[in-house]
């Protein structure tokens, strides 16, 4: 890309053709040169668009009828192409001289004071260039099995990469360049597109979280050359003259900051369906050829197979002549052999009598000597039976005997107790004898009676014993839960005290900071809260650091279980730090899969206190910045709970929170409607009574966001009628207010009229409330050209609005 001042040598540097003097060529040339000296015919092809950017309007410069060609992007990959631009291939590089000689012939020209053939065009060459597997020769390819390996391998990829050589046309001074009539209207898109291409750079640059890509097609075409997945090489040209000094000085920085960008090269493989089509092609080929082969083959077995089956046919009937005659042979041999048997059946029957007698015989004799064993089974049975009763007999005998010398031994040591009694008794009386046989008996029944209880007692002590074990064990299990209880509440009341260690006394600028945290998530222009001091920078990034290394160290599971607590404190302090985690684009996904959106909604929704409103209103700011989340935030009730608290409250920084929720809300275009059921729209004008300026700052951009989106899905011609903004009176808010704000706050809200005013339905409303004299002052006095010219856009384009003109 070469930028520079006009008459500097950019398009000398980037698109001379230098035909008959090669040191003479310009980069275009010199690229299509290198680029088809290593080109290979089997596997690569190239191809250009030559385009130029004039007045706004993509023209093809090799098709000079095609005009005003759209710019479309991949939602999915974000691509930028060019739909209806001619795309030609290259042969050669005569056929490249013959296309940018078309293409220079074409372009837009002018003689200025400083260049007597000034570029009034923006001219774009795009390259295009593909590359793919080298197809294998039919002759290597078999099917050994078929069509399995068809598939097999992987699908052929194919590269394909695009080059980009654009000749800027050079910013000018009307003072200087001299320009006149249409002259200056070209000098302005110039210098409008190259305004937008510098603000690209420095939001880059700067690492801005809004890049302006859509404020210029320029822009747009050339979104993967800054901060994309392109490389991309800058020439800066500068005139030598200290006269322009100022011109050379910003281009020179231009190109500093344009060094400050690092792209991200990306290979772009896609699967080379061509080659696979031929390789389909010829399997197919290849197997027809062999379906033909085995048809062939399959005819041929036919014809064998008819011819054998008539060989077998004739040697069946030769057959069955022959077998006619064995079977006349055989049936002669079956008589005689029937004849045969009769006789031998009467000489069996005769054999049958005699064996008849000799069974019977064998019966009686067998019958007999059963009933003999029998007889001398009962006989060997009782024999048994008496040497048993016998055996049985001598063994009562023999312990009767040994009873008896038991008796005998005990009878005698009895008779010599009893000896020994008599002796010793012979000095006592006889009842002193009955007392001692009483006492002896109370003394055994006592001891039997108290051995029981303590057996008794044994019993139940083991009992309670092992019961005592239990309740132990069962003891000890609690105390264990109870300490690791007591040690993760301890953990979150440690964490609780850091967190009000490190916020408490920062609490105001803390919650600026927050308010900082809430941004547009739309492609308007929004008003920043964040403070441009250093000190709140270097106080917001601490901050984050501090929110961030809490998050790492409890979990967003505890920090979230935070917002039930039961203390207020603890609910407003784990609140901010779900908003300054939501305020980060890698934290919503999370945040929003572990129940945070919800906790926020029904903390919004149960609490009265206005400081966890103020913060639960921003962290779902921050959230609704995400076009995924906007969807859920409506779903849950978010406008509504949204809008209640709007009506509830006078505070103006809750007021502010809300607001730029809501319009954030407004920047989609799928939830109009139902943000208009739910209120927001009716919440978000009526926040107007607060009179705080950055309250209506956050109005403004709502009902900026709202009116793009709404203007833009009419003119696709998806919904027709009224706006729903003049529905809910927002017209007369804004005719009556748009010039008594602050310069941010006019301009979004005069870009809101500017939309409005694009829906011829809308017309009718706008000269009713007096909303032509305002569109008119926007058209002239705007601090901004595309508003003006949005402006004017509307006025000319309507018939009802000529008529007042």
């Amino acid at each position: 890309m070469a930028y520079g001042q006009t008459g500097t040598g950019k398009t000398y540097t980037v698109g001379r053709l230098g035909k008959d003097d090669p040191s003479e060529r310009g980069i275009m040339v010199r690229a299509l040169e290198d680029i088809l000296s290593v080109m290979s015919l089997e596997t690569d092809g190239v191809a250009i668009s030559f385009l130029q950017l004039y007045l706004e309007s993509v023209q093809d410069l090799l098709a000079p009828e095609k005009t005003n060609i759209p710019i479309v992007e991949d939602p999915k990959t974000g691509e930028v192409s060019l739909p209806g631009a001619a795309i030609v291939e290259i042969r050669d590089l005569e056929h490249v001289f013959q296309l940018l000689q078309i293409g220079e012939m074409n372009r837009h020209a002018a003689n200025t004071k400083m260049n007597t053939e000034s570029s009034r065009s923006h001219a774009i060459l795009i390259i295009h260039i593909q590359r793919s597997s080298r197809a294998k020769d039919e002759s290597t390819t078999s099917l050994p099995n078929g069509t399995g390996d068809l598939f097999s391998d992987s699908l052929p990829p194919v590269l394909k990469s695009k080059l980009l050589i654009v000749d800027l046309a050079g910013s000018e001074r009307i003072d200087k360049s001299g320009s006149e009539g249409h002259m200056i209207e070209e000098a302005k898109f110039i210098n409008l597109s190259l305004t937008s291409l510098g603000k690209c750079i420095n939001a880059i640059a700067e690492n801005s979280p809004h890049i302006p890509i859509r404020d210029s097609k320029l822009t747009r075409i050339l979104r993967d050359s800054f901060g994309g997945t392109a490389r991309t090489s800058l020439i800066v040209t500068i005139g030598p003259s200290a006269r322009h000094f100022s011109e050379t000085s910003s281009t020179i920085m231009f190109g500093q900051r344009a060094m400050k960008i690092v792209n991200t090269i990306r290979i772009k493989e896609e699967v080379d369906y061509e080659s696979l089509y031929k390789k389909v092609e010829r399997e197919v080929d290849h197997l027809t050829s062999e379906m033909e082969r085995q048809q062939k083959l399959k005819n041929s077995e036919k014809m064998q197979l008819e011819r054998k089956l008539r060989e077998s046919e004739a040697s069946l009937n030769d057959l069955k002549v022959t077998s006619a005659v064995k079977i006349e042979n055989i049936e002669m041999e079956k008589h005689q052999l029937e004849c045969t048997v009769k006789t031998l059946m009467m000489d069996l029957e005769k054999e049958k009598g005699k064996n008849n007698l000799l069974s019977e015989q064998i019966i009686y004799l067998e019958t007999s000597l059963g009933e003999n064993k029998q007889k001398q089974l009962e006989n060997i049975s009782n024999t048994n039976i008496l040497a048993d009763k016998t055996k049985s007999d001598e063994k009562k005998i023999r312990e009767l005997l040994r009873q008896l010398e038991d008796e005998r031994s005990r009878s005698a040591s009895m008779n010599d107790q009893l000896s020994v009694l008599q002796e010793l008794s012979d000095a006592q009386s006889y009842v002193q004898a009955n007392m001692t046989c009483e006492l002896e008996k109370q003394l055994s029944r006592t001891t039997e009676e108290f051995t029981s209880q303590i057996c008794s007692l044994e019993e139940k002590i083991a009992e309670l014993i092992s019961e005592k074990e239990l309740v132990y064990e069962e003891l000890k299990s609690t105390q264990e839960k109870v300490q690791q209880e007591m040690r993760h509440r301890q953990g979150l009341e440690d964490e609780i005290l850091r967190l009000k260690q490190s916020l408490a006394d920062n609490c105001s600028e803390e919650s600026k900071a927050l308010c900082g945290m809430v941004r547009s998530g739309s492609g308007l222009g929004h008003v920043p809260f964040m403070s441009k001091s250093g000190k709140s920078r270097e106080f917001l990034s601490s901050q984050r650091g501090n929110i961030s290394k809490i998050f790492e160290e409890v979990g967003l599971p505890n920090v979230l279980a935070l917002l039930k607590s039961e203390e207020i404190e603890v609910q407003i302090h784990a609140v901010k730090v779900v908003a300054n985690l939501a305020a980060e684009d890698i934290n919503q996904e999370k945040i929003v899969e572990e129940g945070g959106l919800d906790a926020l909604l029904s903390l919004l929704e149960t609490s009265e206190n206005t400081t966890i409103h103020r913060v639960t209103a921003g962290a779902i700011a921050n959230l609704a910045m995400n076009g995924s989340n906007q969807g859920l935030i409506m779903n849950k009730g978010g406008a509504r709970l949204l809008a209640n608290v709007a009506f509830k409250t006078d505070d103006p920084q809750t007021l502010r929170m809300v607001a730029g929720a809501l319009a954030n809300l407004c920047g989609n275009e799928k939830l109009h409607v139902m943000l208009k059921q739910d209120g927001g729209i009716k919440a978000l004008l009526g926040m107007f009574r607060s009179g705080h300026n950055e309250v209506i700052a956050q109005i403004a951009r709502g009902m900026a966001n709202f009116a793009k989106c709404e203007s833009r899905v009419i003119s696709q011609g998806h919904r027709k009628g009224r706006s729903l903004l003049i529905e809910e009176g927002v017209l007369n808010w804004m005719v009556a207010n748009s010039s008594a704000f602050s310069a941010s706050t006019r301009r979004h809200i005069e870009l809101a009229f500017c939309h409005l005013a694009q829906n011829e339905d809308n017309a009718r409303d706008i000269i009713l409330t007096g909303g032509i004299k305002e569109l008119i002052r926007i058209s002239r006095e705007s601090s901004r050209d595309d508003t003006r010219n949005l402006a004017k856009k509307a006025l000319n384009s309507n018939q009802a609005f000529l008529e007042f003109q």
